[in-house]
């Protein structure tokens, strides 16, 4: 006796009961199943039901050459995007770095406003935009590096220490941006003019007073030769191959370096170049170097 059930018309009472049925046997019949169901004391009978439905795929998973398609086109995608978010991001920082650039040069002239038209001591020092803090800055306690910032002579105008650094500097580095020595920093042999008042600058669009500098600059002033086609200390390239630069006008600039010799000297260590056992520091020809040079002093003071 199975359990199978079906529903036995009683038309006189017009409604439907079930009846347990004692087997059901199917047949497949040209596309339809031959229902065949025995009830007990009574002659067996058969149906035709619908025709059997055949398990078919319809298109839902994915075959592996689709599969295979569809991860070489992330791939590509994913090829082009990258470098493109990474670009963005760079960007992004540099624009910080900028920014910060501009708070210290509005600061600077701020300073020369009040002051008679007298530039801030370009080199750090008692009475120096930022305060001396011994041969190697960055590898002092954080709190003490942020001492000689507040206790410079340019925080009353520049008074968030996070416009002393770049954004991506290392985190023991509280400043990264030096002034140059032509701004009433120290005359050397091999330097140009050193200017004490702003009036003293020609085409202040063109001079340079504030670089993205290393940590490790103790004197917080960044030199370069001016008799010669030498560096002296050595240029970082924080921001994808180039140095953010601000202006004795105001504004602030990015330079992207296009020496090899300019790109091999900013890679190299601080110590090395500055003991001067790395790359040569002489580099006649190099238009980056005299680039800078001419920002940096308003001039060349060689013959190219």
């Amino acid at each position: 006796m199975c359990n199978h059930r079906r529903f036995d018309a009683d038309t006189s009472r017009q409604r439907y009961r079930p009846v347990r049925c004692s087997g059901v046997l199917m047949k497949r019949q040209k596309g339809f199943a031959q229902l065949e169901i025995k009830f007990p004391n009574r002659q067996s009978r058969s149906f035709l039901t619908c025709p059997v439905r055949r398990k078919i795929s319809n298109g839902a998973g994915f075959t592996l050459i689709e599969l295979l398609v569809v991860i070489a086109i992330i791939a590509l995608l994913m090829a082009i995007l990258i470098p493109a978010l990474t670009r963005a991001r760079e960007q992004g920082k540099r624009a910080a770095c900028s920014h910060n650039l501009k708070g210290l040069v509005l600061a600077w002239l701020m300073y020369t406003d009040d002051n008679d038209g007298h530039l801030v001591k370009g080199n750090a020092g008692d009475n120096g935009w930022v305060k001396l803090l011994g041969s190697l800055p960055n590898e002092e306690p954080v709190e003490e590096q942020l001492d000689t910032i507040r206790n410079g002579l340019l925080f009353e105008y520049a008074k968030m220490t996070k416009l002393y650094r770049c954004p991506v500097a290392e985190r023991n580095e509280m400043r990264t941006y030096s002034t140059v020595h032509a701004m009433n920093g120290l005359k050397f042999t091999g330097s140009g003019d050193v200017h004490e008042r702003l009036s003293e600058i020609r085409r202040p669009g063109e001079r340079l007073v504030f670089l993205d500098d290393y940590g490790e600059d103790w004197d917080a002033c960044w030199a370069v030769w001016h008799t010669q086609p030498s560096w002296w200390n050595p240029i970082p390239m924080r921001h994808h191959g180039g140095t953010t630069l601000a202006f004795a006008e105001g504004h602030c600039e990015w330079w992207s370096w296009r020496d090899q010799r300019t790109i091999d000297y900013g890679n190299e260590p601080w110590a090395i170049s500055e003991a001067g056992a790395g790359i040569e520091k002489n580099q006649p020809g190099n238009v980056d170097l005299m680039k800078l040079q001419k920002a940096a002093w308003g001039s060349l003071g060689y013959e190219p």
